[in-house]
């Protein structure tokens, strides 16, 4: 079926018997004839300075002393789009949340694994705000979106299990909400490298970063460390359970083997990589 989304006037080819459609031109989000036009979003608290300082200031694992020193390249802020919905239990009505899903299939950056966004403390959306950074439209419908919020469906169910009550989850979409990223560049020793920090609250997510040569040095020492203590304590196991001790050591340090391997990957490496967990 084609449908005129009724904000740009394109139009386009969509699957019949669907709640919700969303312009893949500029994101409207249309259902039964009714145009979607809360639209909010997270301002930025934290500037393009800041977020350099964040960045260069976290010095993982590795990284060479005067990474503060390196230089700013390029700065620019994405805003991606999450659906907001408004979840309900019944009948225990207390229950009910807002909850946020990315709307977006393929976002610009890699973000960690399952990163929750939040739902409160959004403000409206003003079109002033547009000249802030690179606005993404979504291209998820909301009921695709709506299944990456498991986790919170799961959570509510856990809990009202103890009160062994059937529970209904219903929802609805609530409108649009736009989030804050800067997508960093900055270089170091003639070399370029990338981070991506939430602008809204501040962590760094993701971070390349140069290897020092003492940061090789630890990660083979570390390898090495590992491999002797997981022997050390397989042939301790093996002593006391009245076996060859020197099986034990074998055994502890093959179990050993991944890390160790991980650690001198990382060592051979010219460029470290951090992630930061997922955020809860």
């Amino acid at each position: 079926m084609i449908i005129q989304c009724p904000f740009c006037g394109a139009k386009y080819d969509a699957p019949p018997g669907r709640r919700f459609y969303v312009c893949p031109y500029c994101g409207t989000v249309v259902s039964e004839g009714k145009t979607y036009e809360s639209v909010y979003i997270f301002k930025p608290t934290v500037d393009k300075t800041t977020a350099f300082r964040k960045v260069l200031n976290l010095r993982p694992m590795g990284s060479p002393d005067d990474l503060p020193s390196a230089t700013p390249a390029g700065a620019e802020m994405h805003f991606l789009p999450l659906y907001l919905y408004h979840i309900t239990f019944k009948p225990l009505e207390e229950l009910e949340t807002y909850a946020t899903a990315l709307a977006l299939s393929t976002p610009p950056f890699k973000l960690p694994k399952s990163y929750i966004f939040p739902a409160r403390w959004r403000t409206p959306f003003k079109p002033t705000l547009e000249r802030l950074g690179v606005f993404h439209s979504p291209d998820l419908s909301p009921e695709d979106a709506f299944r990456s919020l498991g986790e919170v469906v799961e959570e509510a169910r856990t809990y009202v299990s103890v009160f062994k009550a059937r529970v209904t989850v219903e929802w609805s979409f609530e409108g649009i909400v736009y989030y804050p990223f800067w997508a960093l560049t900055y270089t170091y020793g003639g070399r370029q490298f990338g981070a991506l920090v939430d602008a809204a609250e501040g962590s760094v997510l993701r971070m390349e970063y140069p290897l020092s040569r003492r940061g090789r040095a630890e990660g083979i020492g570390l390898a090495a460390a590992s491999a002797l203590a997981t022997a050390a304590v397989g042939a301790l196991t093996t002593y006391f359970l009245g076996l060859y001790p020197a099986l034990g050591a074998l055994g502890g340090a093959l179990a050993s083997l991944g890390a160790a391997a991980r650690l001198i990957t990382f060592a051979a490496a010219r460029v470290g990589r951090y992630e930061a967990e997922a955020k809860l």
